[in-house]
């Protein structure tokens, strides 16, 4: 019985450096257009806007209203659709506040904002909305806001920004209590649309009337 000549091993074909280097200029390439282009951020901020629906990030809700830190209500405000309004955040001194810093080139702040939209929505007539555009065109703020029909309150801040709002980090938002306090910080993206969200706010309230 005689065998078949056994075929010669083949070597298997290694990637080329010029492969190697196209495949990652286009990954740095879609990198930059996600993260430089205001197209690349529409599309970076709906990919995060579907990892908030998985319920992953959610805002943060502890407060004890004896170790919370006093809000600042030093804030001076414009309003965004009607520049002649100015606002002054003492203002809303004595109720609920959901005070939340933002910009049109940023991804995180765009994929939260359908759901602070819901939020506005559900909560208008119980808690006092408070958004701060921080891009420096306010054309490029009031272009946006119209467009994605957003109805939710959003101002400019017309004075200086006290030490205790000045976040490194966009989005932020802060929960002012009826009594004066911060009832909770969330530096980074969230999903405010939540049962758990709403009952936080609810509770503030409830707390003052005791």
């Amino acid at each position: 019985m005689t065998s078949l000549p056994k075929e010669p091993a083949t070597a298997k074909p290694r990637a080329g450096w010029k492969r190697m280097a196209l495949e990652w200029g286009g990954i740095l390439l879609f990198l930059a257009f996600l993260r430089f282009t205001d197209p690349g951020t529409v599309v970076l901020g709906k990919m995060q806007q579907a990892l908030l629906a998985t319920g992953l990030f959610q805002a943060e809700t502890a407060w004890a209203e004896e170790e919370a830190e006093p809000a600042s209500y030093d804030l001076a405000l414009i309003s965004l659709d009607r520049p002649n309004r100015s606002v002054h955040l003492s203002a809303f001194e004595g109720k609920t506040i959901f005070l939340n810093l933002w910009a049109t080139w940023c991804a995180p702040c765009l994929a939260e904002m359908p759901y602070i939209q819901r939020l506005y929505e559900t909560m208008k007539e119980e808690v006092v909305f408070v958004t701060i555009a921080t891009d420096d065109d306010e054309e490029v703020a009031r272009r946006f806001i119209e467009a994605r029909g957003y109805t939710f309150p959003v101002y400019r801040v017309a004075g200086p920004m006290p030490e205790l709002y000045r976040s490194p980090t966009l989005p932020t938002t802060w929960v002012i209590s009826p009594g004066g306090k911060l009832a909770t910080v969330h530096a980074g993206m969230a999903n405010y649309d939540t049962k758990g969200f709403r009952r936080f706010l609810r509770s503030l309230s409830d707390a003052q009337e005791l």
